[in-house]
This record gives C-alpha cells, structure tokens and sequence, in this order.
C-alpha cells in the first residue's frame, strides 16, 4: 500500500493513531510509569497530597510520554530528549484543546504542565534525572511560561478558542508584519501624477531606502532587499497590493483587512502573507555557489530541528563537516529570522508556537471562497519537501484477497534462535516489509536500515535518503518483485552500530488468508531490546543479569530497570502483542 503524503486529520489522542489499539511503544511505558508508581506515590505523599493526585500526575505524564514515543525513540520514562518531550506535551494540549470549552481547555494545560512540574521534582530528588541541569531549567521555564494555546496573555476579541484568533493576536507584533504594513503602505502612496509605486529595476533598493528607520537598518544591504523581496512577493499573493498595467502598484482587495488583521478574511490575509513569505525564505537559492547552498541547507535545518522544538544550540561549536564560512553565514541567516521575530531569543533557535504551526499546520481548512484552492495545494507539496515527512499509511478500505507470502524471519547469530513468522499481502512495498520486521521485534525504527537481494555483493534498497547510497529505493519496489517463489530470501540489516541482520526466507505462497493481514503466526523467544549492542552484547546482558556474582549484574540489572523491566524471561514469546503492533500500524 502506498503512503499518503498529505497530513491527515487528527482521529483520536495524538499518541495513538486507533482508539483502543496498545502499541508495543505503549507497553514500555506503562512498564516503567508502573514499576515507578509506588516510589512516586510515596514520595509524593510527604506533601500531605491524597494518593489520587499522585495518580492523576502519572496519568498526565503517561499520556505526554505515549504522544513522544509515537514521534521519536524514547529511551526510557526517565530518560528523554526535553525538546521533543515539550512538543509532544503542546500536541496533547492542542489536541484537546480542539474538543473541550476553553475554560476546560485551559485547566487540563494547568493540569500537564503541573504534572510535569512534579515529576521533573521527583526525577530530580531522587537522582533519577538523566540530562544536563540546563536541560532540566530550560524544561522548567517552559512549563512556567505560555503556550502556543495558552490564552492568559492574549487580548482576543473575536469568540475565545478559535486558533484564527489566539494566532492573529501574536502574529501581528512579529516586527515582519509591521515591515510589511509599512511596506504596503508605501506601494500603494502617490508619487508624482499616478497612484501607487511604478515596479522597476529601482523599485527594492528604493523601498530599502525609505523604509530603512525600521528592522530593515540591522541588515546589510543584501539582507535587506532579499527580505523586501520575499515580503513583497507575500503581499502580492495576499491581494495585499495588486499590480496594474503598466507596473504600476496600488492598495489590492486585502489591503484594509491586513492592515487591521482582525477577522476571518484578516486570518486568511495574513496566513497567505505568512505562507508565501516563509515559503521564499525555505525555498532552495537558484544561486548555484557552494557556499549559499551549503548555507541554505545548514540553516533550513536548524529551522526544521525549530518545528520540532529540538532547537540547535546558538553557541554550539563549529561542525567539522561545515567550513567556517559556511557556518558564520548560516548563523547570518538565523539572525536575520530572529530580527523579524520568526525565531526567538534565546540559547537555541526554536520557533515561536505561530510560526511552527504556520510551517507544519497549512494545510488546515480556511473558510474563504476567495483563496485559490489549487494555488494552495500547490504551496503545500512545494513547503512539504521540506518539512520532516509525517506520511501515514493509508488504511485499507476493502479486504485483501491476493495471494500472501508466509515469511519466516529469522534474526542471525541468536542462539537460541530468535524468529517469527508472518503472512505478507504481495501488495506491499518493501518499505511496509521494514515496518512488519520492526514491529515484530518489538523495535522502535530509531536507526538505519536496509535490504538487500543476491547477497552482500547484490543490490541494495533502502529509504529515500541523501546522505545514504542505495542502490534502489525501497517504496518504489513491491515485495512480490523481490520475493515471488518459495525458498526466495533477501536480508535485511538493522542499526549499523549495532549490527542486527535478519534472514527473510518464503516459506509458502498461499492463495489468500483470512483475518488480519499482515499478521504473526509464530515464533520463538523475546526479541533483544534495542541498543543492546548487537547479538553478542545482547547474548552478553542476560548473562550478566542471570548471574547476580557477575561484575556487570547490578549495571546491566539498572539499564533493564529502567526500561521498565525488572524480570526479564527470554524464552517469553506473544503472537497477541506483535499482532496489536501490526493492526496499530497497517
């Protein structure tokens, strides 16, 4: 099945994508969230605090650590990178606060982010805090500071609750909006016997010139016009100035309404604005010089790694794979976005809530019949190459009845040997033969893989990549090209580091298969945890943590109490799970 590249509409918690479906993720955090509950309870009880409330707390933090797990690698419950985690926690707010009044909207913020005010307490109290102390204040200040949806702060005029309004208040103090005001306002003034600015080859440096006692001072003269450039070609989309014959410029359709921004039409105004704008600013530079390329792409990274509230570190040192050229002119270009309010100040470049919801929300429905839909669409497809792609797979409508692989699975250099086997649709592709091999293991795909026909000289598949080397890509290739016959196999390696390779041998090609597909049949013994280090280091722990004289025993014994898993029985195999991970997934 193919994957849907559009985002799709939110159906239910953000951590989940089916109501009443456990994935495997799921289980180990429930695993640790419960090996913790009677410490935490205890702990929290010395503050004269009945034990529901100590409870609700973990509630709160179960539910945020379930919408991080289904984004990112999650190390453990105790153990998590605080940027992705703060984002994961605004989702969940955003998510609810999409169904709920805002006044119950605004209690469960209070309620998540004071949970999370007590577990980092307890984290840290306990010695149980994994990352740096800067980390831990900068998760603190977030908590103690607004929200994207947070409405403490914003004077809304318009009904409370409406996204349109609590962005609309915010937007409009970005200095970029009140460059672009004054922008407006200067196209359209007279000059001279006509009405409006003439467009020529003068008309940026002319526009630089006279609005220079603003943001626009800060830059170079470059600077100044590339950012004149982009927010012109913003005002022209948003109907903001229209162009009349000859070139000559004049107040358009929207002019009054982005001027006052208030409203529906003030939304879609500013949002076509803001859209073509950032849209510029992303977009590759024609200029072909290595040094703006390498700029460009160094600095849209740290854009996206904003989106993603994982924001670099201004003062990090120099990456060695970026000359020093490239790195100072990348920072440049951040400090240009920080001027006009697009990034904010502070240590890293993270984004404002708006602007983020801007680059990974366009997509949302804006009720205008005068926006061209097609135009929009188009906008999307372009931004969404480069944005993290968030494809889902697209749920089957009506039942398969192909024919169906039975595949054994078969992890190398286990002993005893670690296997399972599963029926495979031949209307899969190899990258949903990726997500089945993961999903049976029990691994979280935080790592590179790929496949691999004819042996470790034949030819390679793998995810569509730049900076890895595939002989193929695998989405383009369907399973049944690759694996048509019994005693048909192809390998699979997982984790370089680490080094899992899995055997895929075609056991039996069935006509069809009713039930559930894809879907496990069998298999032998508990998959390695990942990050293990590979077969021997796996082989290794349970050594270590069977044998309580072992110089390892108690280490190994506080990494697995850690992952939640105090007991650990490697004989331990369950169809059901990996069939709950398989049904969640496809």
């Amino acid at each position: 099945m193919a994957k849907n590249k559009k985002k799709q509409p939110k159906q239910g918690h953000p951590g989940r994508s089916q109501h009443g479906m456990v994935s495997v993720g799921q289980v180990k955090i429930d695993r640790g969230i419960d090996a913790m509950t009677p410490k935490f309870v205890r702990w929290y009880s010395q503050f004269d605090v009945d034990t529901e409330t100590s409870l609700v707390v973990l509630a709160a933090v179960r539910e945020t650590l379930y919408g991080y797990a289904d984004s990112a690698p999650l190390d453990s419950v105790t153990e998590f990178d605080v940027r992705l985690l703060f984002a994961a926690m605004e989702e969940l707010i955003e998510f609810q606060s999409g169904f709920e009044p805002a006044e119950q909207a605004e209690q469960m913020r209070g309620l998540i982010h004071m949970a999370w005010a007590d577990y980092l307490d307890y984290l840290e109290e306990m010695g149980l805090w994994e990352k740096s102390n800067q980390d831990l204040q900068w998760l603190r200040s977030k908590l103690e500071g607004p929200s994207l949806f947070a409405t403490d702060d914003l004077e809304v005029s318009a009904a409370p609750g409406e996204l349109e309004d609590l962005l609309l208040t915010d937007i409009t103090k970005l200095p970029l909006v009140h460059l672009a005001r004054n922008f407006a306002q200067w196209c359209a003034n007279e000059t001279g016997p006509v009405q409006g600015r003439i467009l020529d080859e003068d008309f940026i440096p002319n526009a630089a010139k006279a609005l220079s006692d603003g943001v626009l001072k800060t830059f170079n003269t470059e600077q100044a016009e590339q950012v004149l450039t982009f927010t012109f070609m913003g005002l022209l989309r948003a109907e903001v100035v229209a162009l009349e014959a000859p070139n000559q410029l004049s107040a358009g359709a929207r002019f009054s309404e982005f001027q006052k921004s208030t409203g529906e039409v003030g939304f879609a105004t500013i949002y076509m604005f803001m859209q073509t704008f950032l849209d510029s600013y992303l977009e590759m530079p024609e200029d072909t010089d290595p040094l703006v390329v390498e700029t460009w792409g160094l600095a849209n990274l740290w854009i996206l790694e904003g989106i993603e509230a994982m924001g670099h570190e201004v003062a990090e040192p120099r990456d060695e794979q970026f000359s020093a050229s490239v790195w100072e002119a990348a920072h440049q270009r951040m400090a240009v976005l920080r001027t006009l309010g697009l990034v904010e100040e502070g240590e890293y470049y993270s984004l404002p809530g708006f602007v983020a919801a801007f680059l990974t929300d366009i997509d949302e429905e804006i009720e205008d019949e005068n926006l061209d839909e097609q135009q929009l669409d188009s906008k999307w497809d372009e931004l969404m190459a480069l944005l993290p792609d968030e494809s889902q797979r697209l749920k089957r409508e009506e039942p398969y009845t192909g024919k169906v692989l039975q595949l054994k699975l078969g992890l190398q250099a286990t002993k005893p040997p670690i296997w399972r086997r599963v029926l495979v649709p031949m209307d899969l592709h190899l990258g949903d033969l990726h997500d089945i091999i993961q999903a049976s293991f029990d691994w979280y795909d935080g790592h590179l893989h790929e496949f691999r026909s004819g042996g470790y000289k034949g030819t390679s598949y793998g995810p569509e990549i730049e900076e890895m080397e595939y002989d193929e890509v695998e989405d383009a290739f369907l399973v049944s090209e690759l694996l048509k016959a019994e005693k048909d196999r192809l390998d699979y390696a997982y984790d370089f580091g680490d080094g899992w390779e899995v055997r895929i041998d075609v056991e039996k090609v069935l006509d069809s298969a009713e039930g559930q597909l894809p879907r496990c049949t069998g298999g032998r013994r508990m998959a390695p945890i990942e990050d293990s280090g590979g077969p021997w280091g796996w082989a290794e722990m349970l050594k270590a943590m069977n044998d309580s004289a072992h110089a390892e025993h108690g280490e190994v014994s506080e990494w697995f109490e850690e992952m939640g898993m105090e007991e650990i029985d490697p004989a331990a195999f369950s169809i059901e799970e990996i069939n709950e991970a398989l049904e969640l997934e496809f």
